[in-house]
């Protein structure tokens, strides 16, 4: 496809997943990004023939082109389903490597031992890493239109992409040139009080990467946000004393539980239906912190006391269609629908079974 964007034109080769009534289109790129195109961008469209299939860009062909737009200084680590950019040390690109495969085998395994069908992605998984915090919010702030924060990395929807920076700061001490750091120095630096939350934060980023991208949720589709966030918190706890960083999922999650239990005393009763409903919890400043540790704790309730029906839940949301947002009814009806009408029941069981968890 032919467009036009920001004056330039571009050609965009992949397959279109859906067809606006105005003419737009959503469509994935070989390298699986996202092109979200109204028609006023289109200049041609050229469709190969229907038996065609999707042809993702291999491993090499995707450290290409990665390479060709990051800045010069760039290197490559791929492993059997990442493709690693980075300008840091090539330990710590190793070794992000090593967590990011843990993951996704402990995930993937997690699920299929409860008869969710999953697949292997079907364009090889990219993280970029930067060797800075300041290079990285540079980049972060080109991208997302707006400064990250005080986040240290993020899955983006419509890259695909993990982007991080060395949480070693390894570029502080290790001299200059591609050898800095070492397994050694990165186990010291992630073992220190402070670095389980950093270490949590590329998990849960990573869990979004792959959630999306084996078959168990949908980019672009109506996934409420306590379930995406939920599951990323329920697999992110981290093991800082391992010297892999990260070696077993779904354990008790210490911050977010502490967190919900100091939110518990001024809980409205109609929090559950509220996180059910819609996202604005999440999106508010002011409540996103205790709607995150809500996600958690329901995704746990759920997932250690209602296994097979949050199953089915999962299938159900899998199926939705992309683009298309549902009304806050439509949610509660459809978590209902499979949970049980009486939320207050409930609620009543998740409050008791959270206090008994430590």
């Amino acid at each position: 496809m032919l467009l036009r964007r920001d004056g330039q034109q571009r050609l965009v080769e992949g397959r279109v997943l859906v067809e606006a009534r105005d003419g737009g289109v959503l469509l994935e790129s070989r390298d699986g990004v996202y092109w979200v195109i109204p028609p006023e961008q289109m200049e041609e469209r050229k469709t190969l023939g229907v038996s065609s299939t999707f042809d993702p860009l291999s491993h090499r062909e995707l450290e290409e082109k990665l390479l060709e737009s990051l800045p010069a200084g760039f290197a490559t680590h791929t492993t059997k389903r990442y493709v690693i950019a980075y300008d840091t040390s090539r330990s710590y690109a190793i070794w992000c490597g090593s967590l990011f495969e843990r993951l996704y085998s402990a995930f993937t395994n997690y699920w299929s031992g409860r008869r969710v069908e999953l697949h292997e992605p079907e364009v090889p998984l990219v993280a970029i890493i930067f060797a800075d915090r300041r290079t990285y919010i540079r980049h972060a702030t080109e991208e997302l239109g707006s400064p990250p924060g005080n986040v240290v990395g993020y899955y983006n929807l419509l890259t695909n992409r993990v982007t991080m920076f060395d949480l070693t700061g390894a570029e502080r001490f290790s001299g200059t040139g591609r050898h800095r750091g070492n397994r050694a120095a990165i186990q010291r630096i992630l073992s220190q009080p402070g670095a389980a939350k950093n270490v949590a934060t590329i998990v849960h980023e990573a869990t979004h990467q792959v959630a999306y991208n084996c078959g168990l949720q949908t980019r672009f589709a109506d996934i409420p946000l306590w379930v995406s966030e939920g599951l990323a918190t329920y697999f992110e706890t981290p093991d800082v004393q391992s010297n892999k960083g990260w070696r077993r999922l779904g354990g008790v999650n210490q911050d977010r539980l502490r967190t919900f239990l100091q939110y518990l005393p001024q809980r409205d009763s109609d929090s559950l239906p509220s996180l059910l409903r819609n996202d604005e919890r999440f999106r508010d400043q002011r409540q996103a912190v205790d709607a995150y540790a809500e996600a958690w704790a329901l995704n746990y309730f759920l997932l250690r006391q209602k296994a097979d029906l949050y199953t089915e839940y999962l299938r159900m949301l899998k199926e939705k269609p992309q683009l298309v947002q549902d009304a806050p009814e439509t949610r509660l009806e459809e978590f209902q629908s499979v949970f049980g009408q009486d939320l207050a029941r409930l609620d009543e069981e998740f409050i008791r079974y959270l206090l008994r968890v430590r």
